[in-house]
């Protein structure tokens, strides 16, 4: 079995394992409490990671120059290629890109190692408060926090979850706002 690895990046924590691997997958929602059918957003190094695995549209490139790396996922289709076991039902997926230098060396080296994103799931039981802490995130998944394999602890992160914006073609649609508002992203495609 892959790591389940716990990582800080410029918002909260976050835990990761191997994006193409249904196994690891599986274990991570085992660790979460989470419905399968709720898939995790990847954490790759570049636009060009993304363009790797998804469709990005003229407007979802606009999006990205300007706001990743930082506090941004951003939903796309992804090529035929993407098993669909791994997507959305929808055959989306979310993309971050770290600028928290320790996540950002993790998946540098991810990647380069494994040929595969990283997850991007919150660290927190699902449905539950994401904390700040190691030791708070650990003591709230109780005896499920034994299947993290690796712990990345960088001290406390106090940021708003990221931004999530959908952009299928051409339309840009935010599910969710974050430090960056919907206001920003609408302006950036002007």
């Amino acid at each position: 079995m892959s790591d389940i690895i716990l990582y800080p990046t410029e918002t909260l924590y976050a835990l990761g394992v191997n994006a193409l691997d249904t196994s690891a997958l599986t274990a991570l929602y085992k660790v979460k409490g989470r419905d399968a059918s709720k898939v995790s957003s990847w954490l790759v190094r570049t636009t060009d990671d993304i363009a790797q695995y998804a469709v990005l549209s003229d407007a979802a490139a606009t999006i990205a120059e300007r706001f990743l790396p930082g506090k941004l996922t951003l939903v796309l289709p992804t090529h035929e290629s993407v098993p669909r076991d791994v997507v959305a039902a929808d055959g989306t997926i979310g993309f971050r890109i770290s600028k928290d230098p320790v996540a950002k060396e993790l998946v540098d080296t991810y990647m380069r190692e494994q040929n595969a994103p990283l997850t991007c799931t919150s660290a927190n039981v699902s449905g539950a408060p994401a904390f700040p802490t190691v030791s708070e995130i650990l003591q709230q998944f109780g005896d499920r926090a034994k299947l993290i394999t690796k712990v990345l602890d960088d001290g406390p992160r106090k940021g708003l979850a990221s931004t999530v914006v959908r952009v299928i073609d051409d339309e840009v649609t935010v599910i969710r706002e974050g430090e960056i508002s919907e206001r920003d992203i609408l302006e950036c495609l002007k």
